[in-house]
């Protein structure tokens, strides 16, 4: 069975039935999906709140989807990156090319292409719809505002099938003054209502191209690096895949922690036997304990001999220079 699956903030459309959602993860909701409408292939159009939709002038820049992706990243309300955008060249006259920009978030766009390859789903195309809405403007050479109120209620200012704006929550004097000045129009622009009976979205999305080139097809992609969760019976419906991710990333650093800490012991185990220390740490068994000794010290006691002083003579010089000192120093010792 084919369908149009419609997606927004809060609630999801397939066919006649409507889930409400998590904003999250759609592994539930299209796991229901799948179950319910025996649904194999799809075409998904993505709401407002969930997309981001922009026109630029593309001037003389050769147009390559890195040199688009330079160009737009300033005006992005999101950070994006290659993966969760598309573009697509719009001529509206001779000398002068636009650029239609269409982007989504990159952990939405993760979450989306999860579910997608876990259940098996046969995706043909992923767009907006304000591109779907801005196809109604092409032929003419001034701009339009559509008004839908379907799923949501939109405002489209297109041009020949370049959408410049989408919004949702905006005075009617407000968009008249930003269309006239932004195109220089002297009057309001023509308004185009859009009811559910003259526009059948699932029609629309299944006539949109989905080959051809790049600048030609606005389609964005589902992302075919994404691992899916396998899950137990004891797994709670509010775990996903996010919470799978850090998960494991936790237990991968644990473990170049764990060698980290090993190696650095490895070494000091090393340095620790250069330097000898193991044997001061932990003794070896058949090391002999020193024994200190102390060495007896010999005494020498000496005897006193006694001195006859008759053995001896005693003789004074006089070196004084007065006669007979010598003499008389002699006489008085």
């Amino acid at each position: 069975m084919k369908t149009a699956v419609y997606i927004t903030k809060n609630k999801i459309w397939a066919g006649e039935l409507s889930f409400d959602w998590d904003g999250v993860s759609f592994d539930e909701v299209f796991g229901k999906i799948k179950k319910e409408l025996k649904l194999y292939e799809m075409r998904i159009v993505l709401g407002n709140d969930v997309s981001f939709v922009m026109a630029v002038k593309a001037g003389d820049t050769f147009l390559s989807r890195e040199n688009v992706l330079n160009m737009i990243k300033p005006w992005m309300p999101f950070e994006i990156n290659n993966e969760c955008f598309d573009w697509k060249e719009i001529v509206l006259s001779y000398d002068e090319k636009w650029l239609q920009i269409i982007a989504l978030k990159q952990e939405f766009l993760y979450s989306l292409s999860s579910a997608i390859k876990k259940h098996g789903l046969k995706v043909e195309l992923i767009t907006a719809i304000g591109i779907l809405l801005g196809e109604i403007t092409k032929g003419r050479e001034v701009p339009v505002i559509l008004r839908w109120n379907n799923k949501e209620n939109l405002s489209v200012l297109g041009i020949n099938g370049l959408v410049d704006l989408v919004v949702s929550d905006i005075k009617e004097e407000d968009l008249m003054v930003y269309t006239t000045q932004k195109w220089g129009l002297a009057v309001n622009p023509e308004e185009i209502i859009l009811k559910e009976e003259n526009y059948n979205l699932t029609e629309v999305v299944f006539s949109e191209k989905i080959n051809g080139e790049d600048k030609f097809v606005l389609n964005l992609p589902i992302l075919k690096d994404v691992s899916v969760p396998i899950q137990t019976e004891d797994e709670k419906p509010e775990e996903n895949i996010y919470l799978k991710k850090i998960g494991k990333e936790s237990v991968s650093k644990l473990w170049i922690y764990l060698l980290i800490i090993f190696f650095c012991m490895l070494v000091g185990i090393a340095v620790m036997f250069w330097q000898g220390t193991i044997k001061s740490v932990f003794p070896q068994k058949n090391d002999q304990a020193k024994v200190l000794t102390t060495t007896p010290t010999m005494e020498i006691t000496l005897e006193a001999k006694p001195i006859n002083l008759a053995d001896y003579s005693l003789k004074v010089l006089n070196g004084s220079g007065v006669t007979g000192e010598a003499t008389t120093i002699k006489k008085h010792y």
